[in-house]
């Protein structure tokens, strides 16, 4: 364990914060076998102009149950001759920012740091909110965007694509479960606002899906707004590009499987009122953090845990947000009581029609025909069937009779001729046999 160490401040490395190097490039600097960058998050206060020290505890084994740990320090001043004395700013402009609250608590002095964090992620803040407000549209207008096929798919794997590059790789907005259970846990014993503040791209997420439960359930988020789900979906897209067989679990083992993920979720948030810190570990049974926030730069069990994971997602779809997902579990409970149902069926959808449960993505569509909204995603792919006049049973059906409707009278008649004729000759054929 490393650490970090500022008056009354110190900051644990982890392995997020952890980049290691091959060399360092600047002129005069000394050979070592090992060079790491470690990076300090956001929210801690570290004045680099004031002394720190690093603190490293080592462990030895001394026995088949037993450990000795060792402390090493090094304190560190920064040379007077890379410091520039600044004169202060007059009272009147600083006192309002640095006078306390003394019946406030800690609270109060993350309060700074949370306003100065949205402050410079202001720019990130707007494409998000557009990016919010064109998937709100999305979901609004999904009547008229589902009668256009491919410019449904093509909003699709834009917005996919955007959520993985743009949410996932380079803002790190990944949502886990691991904010489910310390937003429960600060419930319980001291809530504070300003500690979820401190993180504004993941807390306007989760203002917008919090929103998003009333009407859409899980759906928004996990078909649209999950980094990870984006990247089994694209990648299963290729998968099916290059031919890689397809998978169809059967209907009675995928309902059953379904089970796992709750029980998943369950169980960490179960530990997680006993000890936070040891659910969060527990919680490496989501690869997001590996995938998305590490970029697979970490130890190999975690690398080859989510590499097996994606790799499941090329035969079966959504592998992953189907079977195993906890923060998808925890998202489906309370979406079940959404408000709204806007995914339009036909009264044949199941009995006899199966067309869309076969297609759907994550077999989210019972073979009777019904939507299940803790499953669902919601792709818009059964609504483009929905109006498809050349793939959906019924809507075929509609079409033809529309179409002969529509002929002219000799061709009508010739029409009747031809269907009559055709009648009777199987009839011939029933009676010669």
């Amino acid at each position: 364990r490393i650490q970090l160490i500022q008056g009354d401040n110190s900051v644990r490395f982890r392995d997020k914060n952890y980049k290691r190097l091959r060399k360092v490039a600047a002129e005069g600097a000394p050979d070592f076998t090992e060079v790491a960058l470690f990076t300090i998050p956001d929210t801690i206060p570290f004045d680099p102009a004031e002394p720190w020290r690093i603190e490293l505890l080592v462990g030895r084994a001394t026995g088949p149950t037993d450990k000795a740990f060792l402390t090493f320090d090094l304190s560190y001043r920064l040379p007077a001759k890379y410091l520039k004395r600044v004169q202060p700013a007059p009272a009147s402009e600083t006192a309002w920012r640095t006078a306390p609250d003394a019946n406030a608590g800690a609270a109060p002095a993350v309060s700074g740091v949370w306003k100065r964090l949205w402050k410079q992620k202001t720019g990130q803040l707007v494409v998000l909110m557009v990016a919010l407000t064109i998937l709100t549209a999305i979901f609004f207008f999904q009547d008229w965007l589902a009668r256009r096929p491919r410019l449904t798919e093509a909003v699709r794997i834009g917005f996919l694509t955007f959520t993985l590059f743009g949410i996932g790789f380079y803002a790190n907005a990944q949502l886990s479960v691991v904010n489910v259970m310390t937003f429960f846990n600060s419930l319980i014993t001291n809530f504070h606002w300003e500690y979820f503040l401190l993180e504004p791209l993941i807390f306007t997420i989760w203002v917008a899906v919090a929103a998003s439960l009333m009407f859409w359930g899980r759906g928004a988020f996990c078909g649209w707004l999950c980094p990870f789900g984006a990247l089994q979906e694209l990648l299963n897209r290729v998968a099916k590009a290059i031919r890689i067989p397809q998978v169809t679990v059967p209907w009675g083992l995928h309902e059953r499987v379904w089970a796992f993920k709750y029980m998943l979720f369950l169980a960490l948030f179960g530990v997680s009122l006993y000890s936070l810190s040891l659910a969060e570990q527990l919680a490496e049974v989501e690869p997001f953090k590996t995938a998305i926030i590490l970029k697979f730069a970490r130890e190999w069990p975690y690398v080859l845990f989510a590499v097996l994971l994606l790799a499941a997602g090329l035969f079966i779809e959504r592998f992953y947000c189907r079977y195993l997902c906890p923060l998808g579990a925890a998202l489906a409970i309370p979406g079940k009581f959404r408000l709204f149902e806007w995914l339009k069926r036909y009264k044949q959808c199941g009995s006899p029609c199966q067309r869309c449960a076969v297609d759907c993505m994550v077999q989210a569509i019972h073979p009777e025909g019904q939507i299940n909204p803790n499953e669902c995603l919601y792709c818009l792919h059964c609504q483009v069937l929905y109006h498809d006049a050349h793939r959906c049973p019924v809507v075929i059906q509609r079409r033809l009779r529309q179409e002969r409707r529509d002929l002219p009278p000799l061709a009508r008649i010739s029409e009747r001729i031809r269907r009559s004729g055709r009648s009777a000759g199987q009839r011939r054929t029933e009676k010669v046999e």
